[in-house]
């Protein structure tokens, strides 16, 4: 509960921050409130929980805090699994030192699948490993399906990982799988049940059953197979998963050099974890919220193996030292709150710009923003958006129309302006990183 609340604090802080949408989360606003792209690779789930925010009125706070608060379910979900795992005590430390984890809680509220995703998965991994280390397992184990369920919803880019845990468990405990098969088929049906609601929206959408999740492969952009498995075992750890938790990761690891009696849920949580890194690093490019589950799964594995490290010297006390470390960790998280504010505000602050100034022009009318990112411009100026690139495919453009051009980002107007037969006439957006034109005939 502790640790809950901690995770809490810090992030329903950065949700009153109120700032900008992000790429992705404007995508996700932007199909919650209709009127935008229909981005087929963009998950259900969050696409519901977005149409609360906007329900709320749709202000940055609105469409965050409904994340916010369901983020807290991973932290749960950490417990969970280390509780189901390894004991009571793995898993309160371990939801601890995720807590703090500032990769994880510093996009807590973001309206993103990812944590979610994850908490929904570690959840359904729990139950497999408290019910399967049972012998027999019990009809708990139909508690599976939902949470595998709900993290496909949240994100499409869970499948892959949800087949790597059902595989690792059905070669660990075959036999109690095997001495239950009622129960088995019973959970497999139950989680097939709960998918056919995407089935059918990916047949009427793309003619295929599977038609959205080919769709949703083909998304990660990487520039060579394994890309990402390379940042994810290169890129500075302290800064790509926290400041405490690749210590414990390490320890983890190391522990499965000499795993205890009672090794298969060692095994398990090691197997999946590393299977996710490769899976994802060699599919897409490298970002810490793609492993989540991952970085999860081996706090748990470290945190066991440093309690049982401990117990082995009763001399040391541990429970202190682990409890100022801990705290240090989230006291950093909360002490680096306003630069991370800042950082944002200041990255954000362009589009933002740009798309306050057109939706004040336009008031209202119908209008047309050019850019070569548009998402957060067609949040924000409330107008329809093609990108620079597809100029051609867009026919006449709108009484009110925008060329953007941003950071990173960068548009000449000339050549829109002679492809239209339009006069561009800068606009003023109070940012001098953003600059926009109106066009007119």
């Amino acid at each position: 509960m502790v640790a809950i609340v901690a995770w809490l604090a810090i992030a329903l802080a950065i949700a009153m921050f109120g700032l900008p949408l992000g790429h992705d989360e404007a995508a996700y606003a932007l199909e919650a409130r209709g009127g935008g792209p229909d981005w087929l690779y963009r998950s259900s789930g969050m696409i519901a929980i977005a149409r609360l925010g906007v329900a709320m009125g749709g202000s940055e706070l609105a469409m965050r805090l409904p994340s916010a608060l369901l983020g807290a379910g991973f932290v749960a979900a950490v417990w969970a699994m280390g509780r189901r795992a390894f004991g009571e005590t793995t898993g309160a430390w371990a939801a601890a030192v995720i807590a703090g984890t500032h990769p994880m809680v510093l996009r807590a509220p973001e309206l993103l699948g990812d944590l979610p995703g994850a908490a929904c998965i570690l959840a359904g991994a729990a139950v497999l490993v408290g019910e399967l280390s049972a012998r027999p397992p019990s009809w708990r184990l139909l508690l599976a399906a939902p949470a595998f369920a709900g993290a496909f919803y949240f994100r499409y880019g869970s499948a892959p990982v949800i087949l790597i845990v059902c595989g690792v468990a059905a070669v660990l405990w075959w036999r109690e799988l095997l001495a239950r098969p009622l129960i088995v088929l019973a959970t497999v049906g139950l989680c097939a049940a709960l998918v056919i609601p995407h089935l059918i929206q990916s047949q009427q959408a793309t003619g295929s059953l599977l038609g959205i999740l080919d769709v949703s492969a083909g998304m990660p952009r990487r520039a060579y197979v394994g890309e990402g498995l390379v940042t994810y075992l290169t890129s500075n750890p302290f800064r790509f998963y926290g400041a405490l938790a690749p210590v414990v990761m390490i320890a983890g690891l190391a522990s499965l050099v000499r795993p205890p009696a009672h090794w298969r849920p060692t095994i398990f949580v090691a197997a999946v974890a590393l299977g996710q890194l490769v899976a994802i690093g060699l599919q897409s490019h490298g970002q810490p919220r793609y492993v989540y589950f991952a970085t999860a799964l081996l706090v748990v594995l470290g945190v066991d193996a440093i309690r049982r490290a401990a117990i082995a010297r009763p001399r040391l006390a541990y429970p202190r030292v682990a409890l100022a470390v801990v705290g240090a960790a989230w006291l950093g998280v909360a002490i680096a709150l306003p630069a991370y504010r800042n950082r944002i505000a200041d990255e954000r602050g362009p589009v933002f710009a740009a798309g306050e100034a057109i939706r004040a022009d336009a008031a209202g009318a119908p209008c047309l923003v050019i850019a070569r990112v548009v998402p957060q411009l067609a949040w924000y100026s409330r107008c329809e958006t093609i990108l620079e690139r597809t100029l051609a495919d867009a026919g006449a453009i709108a009484p009110h129309s925008y060329v953007v051009s941003l950071p990173g980002f960068a548009t000449t107007v000339e050549p829109i302006a002679t492809a239209t037969h339009a006069t561009a006439t800068p606009l003023p957006t109070g940012d001098p990183r953003a600059v926009v034109w109106r066009l007119a005939p």
